[in-house]
Order: C-alpha cells, then structure tokens, then sequence
C-alpha cells in the first residue's frame, strides 16, 4: 500500500461548501479555542473530553471499562457511553460496555446543561493479538505436488548429493582378504549423485541414487607353488530410500530438523569380473576367487553403504532448511520484512499439506500488543489451490502502522479561507494566517477478515480511529475521527494479488471545532468524499503470495466460508 491520500479527501471535502453552516436545532459540539484555560468569548462555551483507556481489549471479553476525563465551561449535566450514563467522579467519568470479537466504536457524548454536546468516539479491539516479529504457523497452506517437490529438493537434499562411494572405496588399502586371495582398489569412479522428494500417498520419501559405480581392483592368490596375480571390476548403480518425518518445532515455528526411518539400500545392473594376470593357472585361479566374491563384494557394499548413508542423514537432517524465504515489502510507504518458512507436514488423505509460518518485522515502536488476529478454523486447501491466512495480510500492514504508516504530520496545506463556509469568523479568528496544516493519525492498526458475505469482495480491511487534525499557527481548528472500512476484491496480476476497492463504508465523526458549525452536514460531506477517494488508499499496491519453489501463478481467488482464509487457485 502507498500512504493515504486521505487528506486530499478532507481538504476536497472541506472546500466543496455548505449552506449555512449554523445551529440545526440539535446539541452541537463544543469549540477550540487553543488552550484549555483561556477565556471564552461571550456565547462561547467548552468542554474537553481525554478519553484515557486501553483500546486492545483481550480475545472473549465480554465487557470492557472505558474512562476518561471531561472538562466543562458550563455545569456538566452528564457523559454518555454507548448509550448509557457514565459513572461521575469529579471530572472522571468511567462506564462498563459490552464487547464482542472485532473492531467496535463507542460512542462517547459529555453534555452540559445548556444543551452544548461534544463527540469523543473511540475504538476498540478485541481479538488475540500476535506480537511483531512472531511467526503466524497458519498463514498458508498447499497440498505438495511432485513440481513443488523437485524444487524443494535442493534445500533438503544438497549435501546428502556429496556422498562419495567411489573415493571411500579407493582410499583403501585392501578391498578383500581371505587365507586365499587379497585385492586392493587400483581406480573407481561414479556418476553423480542424486537426491530427489518422493511423496508416496502422505508419506514423503527420499532417495539417493549413486550411478555408474566401477571398480577396477588387482591382488593375488595363492597358487601351488607361488603368488598368482589378478585384476578384477565390479560396477552397479546404488539406489537408497529412507522415509522422513518433519520434527515438530521446538523454538520457533519453522521446521528444522527430520527423522529418518533405517536405509534400504539395492544394487542395480550388478556386474563382476576378475582374470588372470599371467601364469599357466590363471583359469584355476580365477575359479578359486570368484565362487562367491561375486555376492561377498556386492553385500559389502550395500551394508557399507547403508551404514554410511544413516551416519550422513542423522548428521544432516539435524539442522535443515527446507523452504526460507525472506523478502521486504512496502507498505504505507515503510519497509516490512517477512519471513516465511516450513511450519508442519500434515497427512490429508493420500495427499500430504505443507503449511506455511509467516512473520513480519518493520521498523517502528508504537506501542501495541500486536497485530489483530481473526480467529477460525485452520481449513485444508484444495487441489491446485493455495489458501491464505487473511491474518498474514494484518501482520504486514500491522507492521507498517507500527513503523508510523499511518501517522502523517503536516501531510498537506489547504487555504484557510476554504474553510469559512463551513466555520464563519475562522478568517477573523486568525488574521494574517492564509494556510491550515493537516495532520494524520491512525490510532489503531488494521483489522483483516475474507469476506464470503459481501458479493464481489474477498478481504475486507477496516481502520478505526483515523484522526484528522487541521490547525491554524499550531493551534486547532478542526479534528475528525474517521471509521473506514475497504472491502477488496483481490486480482490476480503477474503473478501477485493486487487489492483492488470495490466498496467503502465510513462513519465520520466531529470531535471538534473551533466554531461552532453544522456537525452532520461536516460529516456528511466529509464521509462522502471519503467514499468516492478510498480506492486511492491501496493504489499500486501489491500482495505477493508465499514463493514457494514449483508453485502455480495465482488465476482466481474466492473467500473461504468460514471468514478467515482466502483460496487462490494456481495455474
């Protein structure tokens, strides 16, 4: 995503105009004056809300304590919360609101007795909250298929390729003894060795394959009356197999480590030879030593093989990566690094799921628990389909709101003169003052959910607690809370998704003004150039899939019923 182009919005909104910007009738809310201990002028009044509690409501709350302090020019006749009368201590006032899973508004209205309202609406979110930097065990999952497991072969099976059959034979002094005949490698070579993924039904296999082992060997046998020499060769290709099973993660969420079942290891295209070197009883000789060196050098081999393949996979599926992917997004214009790796192999039936842990790291220190977790059942992917965690996309953007994204000083300028429709006197209220700073601040980070229920949309990404700030020399003049939700419909472009607005609903609300004015007619103007610019939140915008090695390009993507995941179908 790209940084908001939010106050565009509000400056657009501001300047459209509205005819006469005076009481309606309904309680309005109070001035700015710059100062909360100045003096009001005669028929201007004040009152200050800070709302001061903690908006991260833990997962199955069920109510919540929201408090603050209110400030009132004129005798305060009460603050409602949600509806319902708040508790008054002194300039205290604390209330008990229900909660249930998501993000939620409280309203939040001080009156005094004149009749004077002010607005001082805050969020909250209750979900399970997932700390920066921690890996999400969920994020993706893929139903392994012989593509992904050729490319994920490399990782796995790199060094069990050094396996060197050849060279440990040749470094031998003897390569068989018996109170008859001695021999030593002369030469010996292979072809190079190969290691390959082998899912049979939801076991995953390995094999190692030495081709083309020769040996060419010489020694001597005891003849009747001396020393025989003899030459021989012997050649096979070598085939191992040993099923592994992933180790569950014991620091972490990524797989690092497999078991292996014991080697079976056979010889194919098995051949052996020997002759004599000279002398009249080579064909005796020869005889005597091949009876059953044939079967004695070919057993060797297989059980040293084996013994030595066990010996190399303990060592080497120790400590593995088999899929770890690191990459750095953008998103509102902060850099957030994800990691992804190997979480779990599952058994689905006679397939086998890979499972996908993701964590996201940015640069910032806003305070949070972490990113907002929806929750729901963890769901099976289908065939040629990755399913996403809509999670994954909250960590990111989590990130980025924590790094600052969504936190914009002094972001534009817009004429202070554009304003005087909407607040008449504001000209008067600063003289020689022409420009008005707006400023952007989100409160909150993102909340994510796929969207089975809204036609045409598969995520739904909703931010509350947008503040917009403008303000004149430094002193306020207009602030506005803003409730926005984005339901997106997620198009798969060269091979990545990109989010694209398909519907926005907002609720703007006034927290204060300077002057007195219309609130609704503000926060209808204001909602409605909200709507019609909300597209230009996530424009250029981009989501990558996890690169899982073998994986297909994204062709559609749909909601999964259960509200949480997202199904892309691959090509």
């Amino acid at each position: 995503m790209r940084s908001f182009a939010f106050a565009a919005m509000v400056l657009a909104a501001c300047g459209g105009g509205i005819e006469g910007s005076g009481d309606d009738g309904a309680p309005t809310d109070g001035d700015l004056d710059g100062g909360d201990d100045g003096p009001l002028a005669p028929g201007e009044w004040r009152i200050d809300v800070d709302p001061s509690f903690d908006r991260f409501v833990p997962a199955g709350t069920t109510t919540w304590t929201v408090s603050g302090t209110v400030r009132s020019s004129e005798p305060l006749a009460g603050v409602d919360v949600a509806g319902a009368p708040a508790t008054l201590t002194g300039d205290a006032f604390t209330a008990e609101v229900p909660v249930g899973p998501g993000l939620q508004v409280v309203p939040i209205v001080a009156r005094d007795t004149a009749g004077h309202a002010r607005q001082a609406h805050r969020s909250l979110i209750a979900l399970d909250y997932l700390p920066e930097g921690t890996a999400n065990r969920d994020a993706a999952a893929v139903i392994l298929t012989d593509a992904i497991l050729a490319e994920m072969s490399g990782g796995l099976t790199g060094d069990v390729t050094s396996v060197d059959v050849a060279g440990e034979i040749l470094a031998r002094d003897i390569l068989s003894q018996d109170d008859q005949c001695v021999t030593w490698p002369v030469s010996a070579r292979q072809g190079a060795v190969t290691a390959d993924l082998v899912r049979d039904d939801a076991e995953l296999w390995l094999h190692i394959r030495v081709p083309q082992l020769y040996v060419y060997f010489e020694g001597q046998c005891q003849g009747p009356l001396r020393l025989i020499p003899i030459g021989g060769e012997m050649a096979g290709s070598l085939d191992v197999w040993t099923r592994l099973d992933a180790r569950a993660p014991t620091d972490g969420a990524c797989i690092t480590s497999f078991d292996h079942t014991p080697p079976a290891v056979t010889m194919q295209g098995w051949r052996f030879g020997v002759w004599g070197l000279g002398g009249p009883l080579q064909n005796w000789i020869i005889q005597l030593f091949s009876g059953n060196k044939a079967d004695e050098a070919r057993a060797q081999i297989v059980t040293e093989l084996r013994t030595r393949a066990d010996e190399l996979l303990t060592e080497k599926l120790a400590n593995i990566s088999v899929f770890d992917n690191r990459s750095t997004l953008s998103l509102l214009d902060r850099p957030v690094d994800l990691a992804l790796c190997l979480a779990a192999l599952e058994p689905m039936g006679d397939q086998l799921v890979a499972r996908i842990a993701a964590s996201a790291q940015g640069t910032g220190t806003l305070a949070a628990p972490g990113a907002p977790l929806l929750a729901g059942p963890v769901v099976a992917p289908g065939a040629d389909e990755l399913v996403l965690d809509s999670n994954l996309i909250a960590q990111s953007l989590f990130s980025a709101w924590r790094a600052g994204g969504v936190e914009r000083p002094n972001l534009q300028q817009v004429e202070l003169s554009l304003l005087e429709i909407l607040l008449p006197g504001l000209t008067e209220r600063f003289p020689g003052v022409t420009m008005l700073d707006v400023s952007i601040t989100g409160e909150l980070p993102a909340v994510v959910r796929a969207t089975p229920d809204v036609d045409g949309a598969d995520l739904r990404v909703e931010l509350g607690d947008l503040r917009v700030d403008l303000t004149a020399a430094g002193a306020p003049v207009l602030t506005l809370g803003v409730h926005l939700i984005l339901d997106l419909d997620l198009v798969p472009t060269a091979g990545t998704l990109v989010p694209t607005v398909v519907r926005t609903t907002s609720k703007v609300t006034l927290l204060a003004e300077i002057i007195d004015g219309d609130d609704e007619s503000i926060e209808d103007l204001v909602g409605g150039r909200i709507a019609a610019a909300a597209s230009d939140l996530l424009a250029g915008s981009t989501i990558s899939l996890p690169a899982l090695p073998g994986l297909g390009v994204p062709a559609d993507v749909a909601p999964d019923a259960g509200g949480r995941f997202v199904r892309v179908r691959l090509q």
